[in-house]
């Protein structure tokens, strides 16, 4: 895909489209989608392009859905470790990774040797999977 804003959505439909047609992941389509478009967003953002692009992979392993968004490495010198935060609420960003975490069972990103970040997340397919993290 580009490393364009404009790819967010195309890619977001494309990922949900596919997942709608396996009943496994019908009922997650919507939060793999979410994930997905935070992690493509933080990537056309704040990442530097992979050979003119990205690269967006998933798949369905077992009991959840992996998603994985590869970059070309931070744009602004050497990549940083990513981390979820509460953003102030006056804030018109901010809030994505927390969101990812908030959703995802697991999340985390590597880097190769030649800089290239890669940022993951697992999607359980039961919500019960995913630990509780608000005491509701």
């Amino acid at each position: 895909m580009r490393h364009e804003p404009a790819e967010v959505s195309s890619v977001r439909r494309a990922l949900h489209d596919d997942l709608l047609r396996d009943p496994r992941t019908s009922l997650v389509a919507d939060d793999v989608a979410v994930v997905t478009s935070e992690l493509v967003g933080n990537a056309v953002r704040h990442g530097s392009p992979l050979d003119g692009g990205l690269l967006v992979r998933w798949r369905v392993t077992g009991d959840e859905v992996a998603v994985e968004v590869v970059d070309g490495g931070g744009g602004d010198g050497p990549p940083r470790e990513l981390s979820a935060h509460d953003a102030d609420p006056m804030d018109v960003c901010g809030r994505g990774l927390y969101i990812v975490e908030e959703i995802a069972r697991r999340w985390g990103t590597t880097v190769d040797t030649a800089g290239h970040r890669t940022v993951w997340a697992l999607v359980p397919f039961a919500a019960s999977a995913v630990p509780e993290r608000l005491g509701a």
